[in-house]
C-alpha cells in the first residue's frame, strides 16, 4: 500500500492538524500565550510533510483551516491559512528535499512579506475597513484621552511645565502619525521574525524526531546576495521623490522599506564585525570594550554598523567563496 493511501500518515496529519489548530485559536484569543502560539503554529504541519509527503500536509493544512473556521470564524480561518499554511508548506517541501538554510529562510522571507500584504489587503475588502474612518477613531481617542487628563489633574501639571492642552494634543497627534506611518514596516518585520521563529523552531523539532536538517553557518559568515541592494536604492529614491514632490504615498513607502532594510544591514554589519574579530583574534577584554563603547554610544554605532553591512553587500569585505569561507 502506498504512503499517500495508508491510514498512517492520514491519521498523523490530522492529528498534526488539530495541534496546529488549537496553536492557531490560542494566538487569536490568548495574548502573551497566543504571541509564542504563533511562532510554533507552522510546525506540525512541517512535520506531516517531512514524516509523510506534501499530500499530507496540504490535507492537514485544510483541516487546520477548517478546524480554525470553526472555532474563530471563517475570517480569521481564512487569514491563518494565508499567513501561516502556506508558509508550512513551502518549508515542509523544502525541508523534505533537504535545501540550504538559506534558501529556505530566503522562501520563507518572500511568503511572509507576501502573505501579510495580501492578508491586510482581504482584511480591509471583506471586512469593508475605511482606513480613513479608522485614522479619524484614532484621533477621537486623544480627545479622550486628554479629557481623562483634565478630570484626574494631570493637565494642570503639564501645563505647570510649559505645556498647554493644545500643544499636548499637537505632541500625541505626530506621536500617532508617526507610527501609522511605521506601522506597515512594524507588521512585515514581525511577520518575517515570525517565519523565522517557524523554521529554528521546526529545525529543532525535527533534529529531535532524527530527521536531519540543514544547519546554519556560523553568525561571521551570514550574508545576503548583493543585489539586495537594490531594495534599499528603491525605498531611497521612492523616499525622495515622496518628499521633494510632497507625494505622501512614496514618502511613507520609502520609509517602511528603509526601516525594513535598516534591519537587515544591521544583523549584516555585525556579521562582518563578528569575522574581523575572529579573523584578528581580539582578546575577550578588547571585544568586551568595543561591545561597551557600542552600546554607550548605540545610535552613532547602530549607523555605523549599518553603514558597514551596506558597503559589504556591494563591495564584499570578507570575499566569501560559496562554501562560506574566505578566499
Amino acid at each position: 500500500m502506498s504512503n499517500t493511501t495508508s491510514p498512517r500518515p492520514l491519521l498523523e496529519g490530522a492529528l498534526l492538524a488539530g495541534i496546529s489548530a488549537i496553536l492557531a485559536f490560542i494566538g487569536t484569543y490568548l495574548p502573551i500565550a497566543g504571541t509564542l502560539a504563533f511562532f510554533v503554529v507552522a510546525v506540525p504541519i512541517i512535520v506531516a510533510i517531512v514524516r509523510n509527503n506534501l499530500f499530507t500536509g496540504v490535507l492537514a493544512s485544510i483541516t487546520a483551516f477548517l478546524l480554525v473556521s470553526f472555532l474563530a470564524g471563517p475570517i480569521v480561518g481564512v487569514g491563518f491559512y494565508l499567513q501561516f499554511m502556506i508558509l508550512a508548506l513551502v518549508y515542509g517541501v523544502m525541508f523534505k528535499n533537504k535545501k540550504s538554510a538559506g534558501k529556505i529562510l530566503g522562501a520563507g522571507t518572500i511568503i511572509a512579506i507576501a502573505t501579510m500584504v495580501l492578508n491586510i489587503f482581504l482584511i480591509m475588502v471583506i471586512g469593508q475597513i475605511d482606513l480613513a474612518e479608522q485614522k479619524e477613531v484614532i484621533y477621537q481617542s486623544i480627545d479622550q484621552v486628554i479629557r481623562i487628563y483634565e478630570e484626574s489633574g494631570l493637565l494642570e501639571q503639564y501645563e505647570s511645565q510649559g505645556i498647554s492642552k493644545e500643544e499636548l494634543r499637537r505632541i500625541m497627534t505626530l506621536m500617532v502619525n508617526s507610527f501609522l506611518s511605521v506601522l506597515p514596516s512594524v507588521l512585515l518585520v514581525g511577520s518575517v521574525f515570525t517565519a523565522f521563529v517557524n523554521f529554528l523552531v521546526a529545525r529543532s523539532v525535527l533534529n529531535k524526531l532524527g530527521y536531519k536538517s540543514p544547519g546554519f553557518p556560523p553568525f561571521s559568515q551570514w550574508r545576503v546576495s548583493w543585489y539586495v541592494i537594490w531594495g534599499l536604492i528603491i525605498g531611497w529614491g521612492s523616499y525622495l521623490l515622496g518628499d521633494i514632490y510632497q507625494m505622501n504615498f512614496f514618502t511613507i513607502a520609502g520609509k517602511n522599506i528603509m526601516i525594513g532594510y535598516s534591519l537587515l544591514l544591521l544583523v549584516l554589519g555585525l556579521s562582518v564585525i563578528s569575522f574581523y574579530f575572529k579573523k584578528f583574534k581580539l582578546t575577550t577584554f578588547s571585544r568586551l570594550l568595543l561591545i561597551t563603547l557600542g552600546v554607550l554610544m548605540f545610535h552613532i554605532a547602530a549607523l555605523i554598523i549599518m553603514f558597514i553591512g551596506m558597503f559589504d553587500l556591494v563591495l564584499d569585505f570578507r570575499k566569501l567563496s560559496s562554501d562560506g569561507k574566505s578566499s
